[in-house]
């Protein structure tokens, strides 16, 4: 892969920072609407 590790990085990348902020809030996004209404083929008990 490349010369340096991830965990020796002194910060996380913008650009990585960016992506997990992303990630976070569409699984906050999706969790709500799973929420509200069961994902097709689970049935409501």
């Amino acid at each position: 892969m490349g010369d340096v590790n991830y965990v020796d990085l002194p910060k996380t990348p913008e650009a990585v920072a960016g992506m997990i902020e992303m990630a976070a809030s569409n699984a906050a996004h999706l969790a709500a609407l799973l929420k509200g209404k069961a994902y097709v083929g689970v049935v409501d008990q």
